[in-house]
């Protein structure tokens, strides 16, 4: 009966052990990681002064994404490629997207004036 408690007595100080150890780690980790986050910024900081914030850059991709696919329209429209009704229903979408949401303004409003809104769609 004496041997299980010694066992027994052993096994729970070395869960303590391993506790504290783990408490120690945790409580340790905790300022390092702080330091290495802001040693990441500081690093990072020209770049992403560069590049700008995450939603900029969306904005950025959304706007050339929005340009191309319109311009890639516009110009099949001009040589007279035709469009079936569902390709004109998703390029004005996407063309009051342009306008509405992200408040464009430029050569491509024009070219959709004159060949989607003057009549010569396909």
């Amino acid at each position: 009966m004496e041997y299980i408690s010694v066992i027994v007595i052993s096994v729970a100080t070395f869960l303590n052990a391993l506790i504290a150890i783990a408490s120690f780690i945790t409580k340790v980790k905790k300022p390092i990681d702080a330091t290495v986050d802001k040693k990441f910024k500081e690093v990072l900081k020209p770049i992403n002064d560069k590049l700008g914030t995450i939603d900029d850059r969306i904005d950025k991709l959304d706007k050339n994404q929005c340009k191309n696919y319109l311009t890639e329209f516009l110009e099949d429209v001009k040589n007279g490629i035709p469009k079936s009704d569902i390709q004109i229903q998703r390029a004005t979408e996407v063309y009051d997207h342009y306008r509405n949401d992200l408040h464009l303004n430029t050569y491509i409003h024009d070219s959709w004036e004159k060949y989607m809104k003057g009549g010569n769609k396909s």
